[in-house]
């Protein structure tokens, strides 16, 4: 699934005024914290160790079917709705983007081993 894949899906669900750019640096800064907190602190991520922000639109997103349609509409609508200063819209989308979130982190720490940091002590 592309950036352009779910930025088309979320402009048909929810029309907004935002551009497109924007909604690139809001997918871009998701999937930032994505890779650092889960993806690079579990064995089998085969990713470059750079993160570049999305650009082009064409770009692969980094949570896959079957959850990241969920995560990523959920997301950007939350992201309009607090743009837009509507609470209770983006209230019910975080809690919607939440769950959704939840169930792919359960379902990848499951498959994937985390990576075991070196503990050190200064006395």
């Amino acid at each position: 699934m592309t950036v352009n894949d779910i930025i088309a899906a979320v402009d048909l669900k929810e029309p907004n005024s935002y551009s497109r750019e924007e909604k690139l640096r809001w997918l871009s800064a998701l999937d930032g914290k994505v890779r650092e907190e889960v993806l690079l602190t579990h064995e089998g991520y085969d990713g470059s160790s750079d993160f570049a922000p999305y650009e082009s639109g064409e770009e692969e997103l980094l949570i896959p079917f079957p959850y990241g349609e969920g995560v990523y509409t959920h997301y950007l609508i939350a992201m309009i709705a607090a743009a837009n200063a509507e609470a209770a819209r983006y209230n019910q989308q975080i809690a919607m983007y939440n769950a959704d979130y939840s169930q792919w982190w359960n379902a990848y720490h499951a498959a994937h081993m985390p990576l075991h940091r070196e503990t050190r002590f200064c006395f």
